[in-house]
């Protein structure tokens, strides 16, 4: 069966033309935007969850929340072309603004909190650790390589003469981890809620804002501020102070932040995620059409890479964070 004929014996819906193709398939009907995920190879048990993310979201008054949309057999996953699909449905279309973006991010932190049933395929809590620890040693294995093997090309050397350097800030930041865990307790705010995997002001941009429950993880809240902190470190590289404390500001605004809360920010900013995905994708993903412009941002991040640290080094001050009173420990070297 084909998807236009999926979509209109399942869900009585005709679409002639108008999909509009990206990292899934849309279409726009009367005031509704339709969204077909292919879940081919998710597990029900995570299907499950996403929907009942999704549901909970809806009913906290979240507009922007895509609703799974059940079909005529009364379940939500259909079949087209071999695949099987999820048809999501947003019937609030309104064109985002990022105005107070951080106190929008609280809100919906706050609204997904409540959550009463258990994640668990989903969540992303309390394993931090152990996923910075196997990328770190998966890309110590591909340096041991090419540095034994001399570097075949110019990203290589640029990779075997930097990844020693990230290396040790990765290790840093899982021991800051690991510190926090056990010297701090986390109170009411740090429970777990809706985040996404690397949020940033593009996160809710574009013709509308829409907030798929495939984008989402499960974590703590801080996953989100530091990865937008991080984004923003980089546009605004120069220039990123004023932004990081309004964007502080706003959420706190909201919702408070504890100790616990600003040392795992502060051990999700020294784990260098920026240069792993990079290094990832041209190592174990090389797309060649992508090459270059991995290369040019690969050579970015190292060209400021004193420049990050130094942020590093001072973060607590540029956040505002009185750490010496709230007791929170700073790394020596940086």
């Amino acid at each position: 069966m084909q998807l236009q004929e999926a979509l209109l014996k399942n869900y009585g819906i005709s679409v002639e033309s108008g999909l509009i193709s990206g990292k899934n398939q849309m279409f726009q009907l009367g005031n509704s935007l339709f969204t077909i995920v292919y879940t081919d190879g998710v597990k029900p048990e995570e299907l499950l969850e996403r929907q009942r993310m999704s549901h909970h979201l809806l009913q906290q008054g979240d507009r922007y929340v895509s609703r799974f949309v059940l079909a005529a057999h009364q379940t939500y996953i259909s079949e087209a072309d071999d695949k099987t699909f999820i048809l999501l449905e947003n019937n609030f279309l309104a064109e985002p603004r990022n105005h107070k973006l951080g106190r929008k991010l609280a809100k919906f932190h706050n609204r997904a909190r409540s959550l009463s049933h258990p994640i668990k395929e989903c969540s992303r809590i309390g394993k931090w650790n152990e996923f910075w620890e196997q990328r770190i040693d998966q890309l110590e294995k591909v340096w041991q390589e090419k540095a034994q093997s001399h570097p075949g090309n110019e990203f290589e050397e640029l990779f075997v003469d930097t990844f020693p350097y990230y290396m040790a800030l990765g290790e840093n930041a899982i021991q800051y981890l690991v510190d926090t865990e056990i010297d701090d307790d986390p109170s009411a705010q740090d429970a777990g809620t809706v985040c996404y995997d690397r949020f940033s002001d593009h996160t809710w941009s574009g013709s509308y804002c829409i907030k798929n429950p495939f984008d989402w993880v499960f974590d703590h809240g801080c996953r989100d501020i530091s990865e937008w902190i991080r984004q923003h470190f980089f546009d605004n590289p120069h220039t990123f102070q004023p932004g990081i404390r309004k964007f502080l500001q706003e959420y706190q605004s909201v919702q408070s932040l504890s100790p616990f809360s600003f040392r795992l920010l502060y051990a999700r900013l020294l784990f260098p995620i920026h240069y792993y995905e990079v290094i990832e994708e041209l190592l174990l993903n090389p797309i060649e059409a992508r090459r270059k412009l991995l290369e040019e941002k690969l050579q970015a991040f190292v060209d400021q890479s004193g420049h990050y640290q130094e942020f590093l080094r001072r973060f607590y001050e540029t956040a505002e964070v009185p750490a010496k009173k709230l007791q929170i420990p700073s790394i020596d070297w940086l």
